[in-house]
């Protein structure tokens, strides 16, 4: 790791302030527990009751959304804005008696799946309320913080959780500058099912409607053994996740109301948006590596792929090991000043983290396989109701692809697996990572508050991609296993990029 002792010494909280939490674990269970440094849900339900007390500035902590009487911090039972490009008409009635929370329910309404429930907006398929902090100036620029809706990326989590404290101490020019410029929302783990760090006892297969009160797997998707439908082709209109496990949350951010939203995590991810309108969306990630590679079209053959997959293993033998720590992305209105703003930001915080650690930073490609737009419904529809959509991943967790396909074998359904548990060694140093990133962008975004920024400063994209490297393991790929890592070539017959971008030209991997 290269850093500099002055240039870190404002953030040295940041870089030791392990969860209050779980630092008191640590003794006991650090021995029998690998996932010691990541809070459970009740660990975090216990730290947001206790950070306003102890905090020097207005804090609100707890459930996101505002039921009955439960304190809550949003709240979606209002009219829809009336200034934003949405389907006013989704419940085939008129805009004014018309709530957020209804009409993001409203969206499903094909015969699909998906809740119907409007009063289970806030709560998580299995019953848990989703949690929040908000802290800042009400009248200042909004910005949304997402954590963990992809439940096997927990350093997000942990890193807001830390930002957000040491925030709340009021320490420091940045840190009141942050308060006194921005109005932040965090969703803190939008997958709390999915997102539970003991591996060792989740109940994969629940009943449906059961809360879940032991802990669960670190899975990408919820929990939702309604999900899909059934293994019939077409099943749901859509449908991404896997089918009988859950739904891929970060792909139903129908925000435009034009699309079933059918988790009922992501109803309340897209109903909080609507109501507290964010200027930027911060979406903290940290999924497998994704990079473009030059491909030889004589190695492979393309109906070999299924499913949407990530690119892995893409480096040269000579830069082996010297991993991807970061990739930004930034999505908005092309030309617009919130393209400016979320290119900028994504420059930052790259320079910030290439400063403190050794590896590589850079832009990352997404690539669309077959009739999939693995884009269509991830954060970056929030570009379409005004704001910024940025974030980043940070350093993947395991060289295994993730099972996000199901394939049926000889007329029996075989659901993929999902290899995505952090290896427990990478765990402090994404947090880190996630600690930095988060700050640097908080504190930007503060800045340019003041002095929108009026360039892209140094953010470029790269040609498309030509393809991707993958190696698909036999015990989760059968018979379309790969004999290790092997070019993949994007053809027509398959599909093409969606769009594909990286380091810039003077700073290649």
């Amino acid at each position: 790791m290269k850093f500099s002792s002055i240039c870190l010494l404002p953030l040295l909280p940041l870089l030791l302030g392990l969860s209050a939490t779980a630092s008191a674990r640590f003794h006991s269970t650090v021995h029998d527990n690998p996932y010691w440094r990541l809070s459970t849900y009740q660990d975090l339900r216990t730290q947001l009751r206790f950070m306003p007390y102890f905090a020097r500035v207005p804090v609100q902590t707890g459930a996101l959304i505002i039921n009955d009487n439960n304190q809550g911090i949003v709240n979606i039972d209002q009219a829809l804005p009336t200034d934003l490009d949405i389907n006013y008409q989704v419940c085939g009635e008129q805009v004014e008696p018309q709530s957020i929370r209804q009409a993001v329910v409203c969206t499903v309404d094909d015969g699909g799946r998906g809740n119907t429930n409007p009063e289970h907006i806030g709560w998580s398929t299995q019953g848990r309320e989703l949690l929040g902090i908000r802290m800042g100036n009400p009248s200042g620029k909004r910005v949304m913080i997402i954590t963990q809706q992809h439940g096997n990326e927990p350093a997000g989590t942990e890193a807001a959780l830390t930002v957000m404290r040491w925030l709340s101490a009021g320490f420091g020019y940045s840190s009141r500058r942050i308060l006194e410029q921005l109005d932040i929302l965090v969703i803190l783990r939008a997958n709390p099912d999915g997102g539970e760090p003991d591996p060792q006892s989740c109940n994969f297969n629940p009943t449906p409607g059961t809360v879940i009160d032991e802990n669960c797997a670190l899975i990408r998707q919820n929990l939702d053994p309604q999900a899909g439908g059934g293994f019939a082709e077409n099943s749901e209109a859509g449908f991404i996740g896997i089918v009988g496990r859950g739904y891929d949350l970060n792909r139903y951010h129908h925000v435009k109301l034009d699309k079933p939203i059918r988790p009922v995590e992501s109803q309340a991810m897209v109903a909080a948006a609507l109501a507290f309108q964010p200027h930027t969306v911060l979406d903290l990630h940290g999924d497998l590596q994704k990079t473009d590679c030059q491909l030889d079209f004589r190695t492979i053959q393309p109906a070999q792929v299924l499913g949407v997959l990530p690119t892995v293993d893409c480096l040269s033998e000579e830069h082996q090991g010297n991993f991807r720590l970061l990739s930004p992305f930034a999505d908005a209105i092309p030309d617009s000043q919130q393209e400016k703003l979320v290119q900028s930001l994504a420059v930052e915080v790259m320079q910030r983290v290439d400063r403190l650690f050794v590896g590589s930073t850079g832009r990352f490609s997404q690539v669309q396989l077959g009739a999939g737009n693995i884009s269509s419904g991830a954060t970056g529809n929030y570009q379409f109701i005004g704001a910024a959509a940025g974030g980043w991943e940070t350093v993947n967790f395991t060289k295994d692809l993730r099972g996000d396909v199901v394939a049926l074998v000889d007329g029996q359904a075989v659901i993929g697996v999902n290899p995505g548990l952090p290896e427990p060694s990478l765990i402090s140093k994404q947090i880190w990572i996630n600690r930095i990133a988060l700050f640097e962008a908080l504190s930007s975004l503060a800045g340019y508050a003041q002095h929108p920024p009026q360039d892209t400063n140094g953010f470029c994209d790269y040609t498309l991609a030509q393809g991707l490297r993958a190696n698909l393991p036999a015990e989760y790929w059968g018979s379309q296993a790969t004999n290790g890592p092997q070019l993949i070539p994007i053809d027509p017959g398959v599909g093409v990029p969606l769009y594909i971008s990286g380091n810039c030209p003077d700073n290649p991997l």
